[in-house]
């Protein structure tokens, strides 16, 4: 879990990162001003990044629907998490 959250706080900064890249290549080559910093894109599209990584775990990753839900079950003492039987036709 600990994972996931790290990985969309990494989303969420790369814009940031990108445009402190841009700044500081940019001052190197002409002595420029610093521009102001557009902190509403960087962090709406930091958002989108995160918003379609919800997107992209969602559609890709998960089990198979095909099958029968077996609930969550005690079975000699233990507990079996609920799963989709496959082999089990509804």
């Amino acid at each position: 879990m600990m994972r996931m959250v790290l990985e969309r706080m990494a989303l969420f900064g790369i814009p940031f990162v990108l445009f402190a890249a841009y700044v500081v290549a940019s001052q190197r080559v002409a002595q420029k001003p610093r521009p102001d910093t557009p902190w509403v894109w960087l962090s709406v599209a930091g958002l989108a990044l995160v918003i379609a990584s919800f997107v992209f775990v969602g559609l890709i990753e998960g089990e198979s629907t095909k099958g029968v839900y077996v609930p969550p079950q005690e079975v000699n003492g233990k507990i079996v998490p609920g799963h989709v039987d496959q082999g089990r036709t509804p």
